[in-house]
């Protein structure tokens, strides 16, 4: 946690009684008899509480009437089963000043009009609601939702680490995803338009082709995917130039083909060719790299399930 944050949350747990999670980065707890927590979403501080009126969610006219109600927030909105409020503010003491006000605010505004505090899951008001995080985000929870959800993935868990990984299948999606990274490559660059973005589609492309039909991202999958990427953007660079090479001595793409390698023969052409194709290289691991990285962090993460309060 950054030094700003950890102050800003400090200050407003010290007003509020919410307490500072630093595993998630949070501030969670309990005001004016709603479970509350507030993390860092693009740049915003949101806070999220679950109160529903009889069951049902607020409607659209509620959320519209409550940001014009409650001080210091710039909008109110339903994401899931939860209330989201998006608090403004963008100095350090205008974040706190406004958070605290919003924290007061809302759950008074809440309670001013029949909303109860509830799980989130079955929608009920219970005692025994308490925070959890599950699969790295967080819930309001009844115990006995808890419970069912707990269970659910322990299972789902069991059935992941009990299937096998599918190499060729996984191979294959990796060659189906970077043929079509390849063909974008080629299709962008015959447009005139710098290949960074179609090359970052093949990174994704040929990494989420490879998870799909191989069940799963291992070590093993990581490195198949990136020798199929490292092929499959040879191969786009060859094509887009021999595209351009053809054009201009005026044969056919596949006559073309045949004598690229004399074409290259010139110092001067290899070169270039070579830092094209370092280029697209380097963009391709724009794309793989964070998807990699996503994909593997998901997985460390999908079967977390324990009770932050």
């Amino acid at each position: 946690m950054n030094k700003t944050l950890n102050v800003i949350y400090e200050e407003v747990a010290e007003v509020t009684g919410l307490s500072i999670d630093e595993r998630t980065e949070t501030l969670i707890g309990v005001c004016n008899g709603y479970h509350l927590t507030i993390g860092l979403k693009d740049n915003v501080y949101v806070m999220y509480a679950s109160a529903r009126k009889n069951g049902s969610l607020p409607d659209k006219e509620f959320t519209k009437e409550a940001r014009k109600a409650i001080e210091g927030v710039r909008s109110v909105t339903i994401q899931g089963n939860n209330i989201a409020v998006w608090i403004a503010g963008a100095s350090k003491n205008k974040v706190i000043a406004n958070m605290i006000a919003a924290i007061n605010g809302a759950t008074e505004y809440f309670r001013a009009n029949g909303y109860e505090d509830v799980c989130e899951c079955c929608g009920k008001p219970m005692d025994s609601i308490n925070v959890y995080n599950i699969s790295g985000g967080i819930s309001f929870l009844c115990e006995d939702c808890y419970a069912k959800i707990n269970q659910s993935l322990k299972e789902a868990q069991f059935d992941e680490e009990n299937t096998e990984e599918n190499v060729l299948g996984g191979i294959f999606g990796a060659l189906c995803g970077s043929i079509v990274g390849a063909i974008v490559i080629v299709i962008v660059a015959q447009l005139g338009y710098v290949a960074v973005l179609s090359c970052i589609v093949m990174g994704v492309t040929t990494i989420y082709g490879y998870e799909k039909l191989g069940k799963k991202l291992s070590g093993k999958g990581v490195a198949i995917s990136a020798l199929v990427m490292i092929a499959m953007v040879f191969v786009a660079e060859v094509v887009q130039w021999n595209i351009v090479f053809s054009r201009e001595i005026g044969i056919d793409f596949f006559d073309g083909l045949s004598i690229f390698g004399t074409f290259l023969g010139d110092g001067e052409i290899k070169t270039d060719f070579i830092i094209s194709l370092m280029e697209s290289y380097a963009f391709t691991a724009l794309g793989a790299i964070p998807t990699i990285y996503s994909s593997l962090k998901k997985k460390r993460v999908a079967y977390d399930v324990y009770q932050m309060q």
